[in-house]
């Protein structure tokens, strides 16, 4: 119970686990709760970037982008029950290859709410081992 107070109270329970097999990041479920996205309405779609200044990935929802762009949309996998996007700019291997992870496998990785200077809210990717990782 100490654990669970812990964890939320640090944020250390919003993550996705990204799989480098078929280029998909899955939700945790607080994430998702966190993330006000509804379902069914409109689609919601997810741009994936990659930030200099921490050297790690983000994504952001729906952004408002002028010129044309990869985006994904956000889906329901009723097999598994899990809610999460495909990310083919760039692919989960990218991303793993940049952090230093083996390809081929499934890996959890935290996530940092951050807002930019102009007023986007996007989500960090933390990297694994880093000060934000479990």
């Amino acid at each position: 119970m100490l654990r669970d107070i812990i964890l939320r109270l640090l944020g250390l329970d919003c993550y996705v686990i990204a799989d480098s097999t078929d280029n998909s990041v899955t939700f945790s479920r607080r994430l998702f709760r966190r993330l006000n996205v509804v379902m069914g309405l409109d689609v919601a779609k997810v741009l994936v970037f990659y930030v200099p200044e921490s050297r790690c990935y983000a994504f952001t929802l729906n952004p408002s982008i002028e010129q044309e762009t990869q985006l994904a949309d956000i889906q329901y996998n009723s097999k598994h029950r899990c809610v999460g996007f495909e990310s083919l700019v760039p692919t989960v291997n990218r991303i793993f290859y940049d952090y230093g992870l083996p390809s081929g496998i499934r890996c959890k990785l935290s996530v940092r709410r951050h807002t930019a200077p102009n007023g986007i809210v996007y989500y960090q990717i933390c990297r694994p081992y880093g000060k934000y990782t479990w």
